[in-house]
């Protein structure tokens, strides 16, 4: 009797290497998926990012022509509303003053779902360069004029950052009197080019008045007249993790642009501080005519009437009665000398202020 032989089946070897080849291939399928899906999903992320750079770009460019165009109604306006008072004026209520949250000059930009925290809202803010002290008077022509612009710099150095009149706590970037005059010494020196640490390069700027040189061409150059300014941050505006308050720069007072001339309707209360010394008796002046624009200190006194006259504005936008200029404003170097005061008139020269 025979026994029967079996044969191996073809379809066994087959079937091994078919589950070989799918175990293999699956993982590289699932690699190439994933891979595949990864570019996709970095492809579209892309593309969001450059039309949302683009919607950025155009309201910004956008914004840029809104404002330009507020500059001129705004100049034209003043021009033929102020021929009987001296020609035009600038005050903070201006259209081209800055944005505030909420405010109608505000431009919101959306990228993605509001809800998901991805709006951004772009805020602008156009500076009155003549509403700072100029540099530039420190080489003034005239003696006189040099020496007094030498000592309201100083004045101011040791005041934007003060704490005497409560517009801010004490703080360690504060310059006391010997510092401010330190740094005073080495900006005199730096803008008549005495000491320099570095060569600073000309740029394309406007031509000063004809009886001051042009010393440096940008505030951001005084980094290099003292390690003061590194040491105090001089140049930056930034908050103080110890007191959490918001310290201004030196930039947002000093310029090197326009006449020499200052803007009493729209610089800050230092500036004003520094041109009426308390050592010649004349610092209420500087609170009268900070106050006689409309301006507000930072005492509970000054913002509660500014509380007051906010809903006195609200009250009359919504009454539709609301003035489109603020009245209050200076029209001219007249209406400041009319504060009270201001006895002597050659306190307000007309070549140093508008």
């Amino acid at each position: 009797m025979r026994s029967a032989v079996t044969k191996p089946s073809r379809t066994d070897p087959e079937r091994g290497i078919a589950l070989i080849l799918v175990l293999v291939i699956l993982p590289l399928v699932a690699i190439i998926m994933t891979q595949l899906s990864f570019e996709t999903t970095i492809g579209e992320r892309l593309a969001e990012n450059v039309l949302t750079n683009q919607q950025f770009k155009q309201a910004i460019a956008a914004r840029r022509r809104q404002m330009q165009q507020r500059l001129v109604r705004d100049l034209k306006g003043d021009e033929e509303g102020g021929q009987s008072e001296g020609g035009a004026y600038d005050h903070p209520s201006d259209v081209w003053g800055p944005d505030t949250e909420g405010g109608e000059t505000a431009a919101m930009v959306t990228k993605g779902d509001e809800e998901s925290g991805d709006a951004i809202t772009l805020f602008t803010q156009v500076v009155d360069e003549q509403s700072k002290f100029n540099l530039n008077l420190l080489r003034h022509t005239d003696s006189k004029r040099r020496a007094l612009a030498h000592r309201r710099l100083r004045v101011l150095l040791d005041l934007f950052r003060d704490s005497r009149y409560g517009d801010l706590i004490d703080n360690e970037y504060d310059l006391d009197g010997a510092e401010a005059q330190e740094l005073s010494e080495a900006i005199l020196k730096f803008v008549k080019g005495e000491e320099r640490d570095e060569a600073v390069g000309a740029v394309d700027l406007p031509a000063p008045a004809p009886e001051m040189k042009q010393g440096i061409f940008t505030i951001e150059d005084l980094a290099f007249c003292s390690p003061l300014i590194a040491d105090k941050r001089l140049l930056e505006r930034f908050t103080d993790v110890n007191s959490g308050q918001v310290l201004p720069s030196l930039a947002e007072f000093l310029t090197v642009y326009g006449d020499g001339r200052i803007n009493v309707n729209t610089c800050p209360i230092q500036i004003l501080r520094a041109l009426f010394t308390e050592e010649e008796g004349q610092m209420n002046l500087a609170e009268a005519i900070f106050h006689g624009r409309g301006g507000f200190l930072n005492t509970e006194e000054d913002q509660d009437l500014r509380e007051e006259r906010e809903e006195e504005r609200e009250q009359a936008r919504e009454d539709g009665t609301e003035e489109e200029q603020d009245e209050s404003a200076y029209r001219s170097v007249n209406d400041v000398n009319q504060v009270e005061g201001m006895t002597n008139t050659s306190y307000l020269r007309r070549e140093e202020f508008e």
